[in-house]
């Protein structure tokens, strides 16, 4: 399904590699891997185990077996400095993490994943002289509501501590790095954490399954692609610094998303409940768009268009499983 990354691919002159992308196997992993392999730029992926589930379904089961793929835990600082050698990596995009519910479940393993896991990025970044490294915060780190006086997530809190992190890290040793906060992600491979129900209802209309998505109203629309191109264009050239950035995509109702779904899949059984999530839908994607330069911006439309072409196809030659 190369229409799916079409749009994103990157200049290989401009990227210092190989790449090591960890949370491989995660949503904007996947995407990552994908465009940077269609892109000819080399790469390795890094993860707790080798689960080449959503990569195959968004670069294709081949080219997701050819990746380089290293199996660690990102709270071992020791392996990771190994990997980091003996690829002889140059940029880095770090995406490995728990999310809210897994921390909230575990908050002592969500603290050791989260945040023991960036300190160790960092390190070997500064061990090994890496002067590209972007990381994954959330707009779960601005607090509830943005700038309030309090933390709503334990993630929330583990990705503001990664943050304060990297501005020591830069402060001390001048390893820059950039910092971005994704808001909701949606598109194929997106398929779990609290805020992937609207995804999860694409992939439920196109097999012809009911579905409830349990949050409702204005919401941040950010599609995957455009979310790994950001990431991508982080690393595309050296840090001077220690930055955070928002990146939003588009704000739309999930009302008005369904409805572009059943437009598009036709009679659909998808019903919508509960209160909007407690997230801004409309933060500035400028910042970070002047901050390391221009990447494809999807509209909510193509971008549901192309998840659900993705889904028929894959449901068409029989890769699709029923929706959790």
């Amino acid at each position: 399904m190369d229409f799916l990354t079409e749009s994103f691919l990157f200049d290989k002159t401009r990227i210092d590699g190989p790449v090591l992308v960890t949370g491989a196997g995660g949503c904007i992993g996947s995407w990552v891997l994908a465009i940077l392999s269609r892109s000819a730029i080399p790469c390795v992926a890094f993860d707790l185990v080798d689960d080449r589930r959503r990569p195959s379904l968004v670069m294709g089961p081949s080219n997701a077996a050819d990746l380089a793929w290293e199996i660690g835990d990102i709270a071992d600082g020791g392996n990771l400095k190994n990997i980091i050698e003996r690829h002889k990596i140059r940029s880095i995009i770090h995406l490995a993490g728990l999310q809210v519910p897994f921390c909230k479940a575990d908050p002592a393993t969500g603290a050791r994943v989260n945040v023991e896991g960036t300190v160790n990025i960092l390190e070997a970044a500064r061990q090994a002289g890496i002067m590209r490294t972007v990381y994954a915060s959330s707009v779960a780190a601005l607090g509830m509501p943005v700038g309030g006086p309090y933390m709503a997530t334990l993630y929330g809190a583990y990705k503001l501590a990664n943050e304060y992190t990297a501005e020591v890290y830069f402060q001390d040793w001048k390893v820059p790095s950039v910092g971005i906060r994704p808001n909701i992600v949606y598109g194929l491979a997106r398929d779990q954490g609290m805020t992937s129900k609207c995804t999860v209802a694409m992939h439920a209309a196109v097999m012809g399954h009911s579905y409830e998505v349990p949050y409702s109203g204005l919401t941040s629309w950010l599609y995957a692609g455009e979310a790994a191109a950001a990431f991508i264009a982080a690393v595309a050239r050296d840090g001077d610094g220690a930055y955070q950035f928002n990146l939003n995509g588009s704000a739309e109702t999930v009302e008005t998303g369904m409805k572009i779904v059943c437009d598009l899949v036709g009679d659909i059984d998808v019903t919508i409940a509960g209160s909007p999530l407690p997230f801004p839908p409309d933060l500035d994607d400028t910042p970070i768009r002047k901050h390391v330069g221009d990447y494809p911006s999807i509209s909510v439309h193509r971008g549901i268009g192309d998840t659900c072409r993705a889904f028929q196809e894959l449901n068409d030659a029989g890769q699709l499983e029923v929706p959790r």
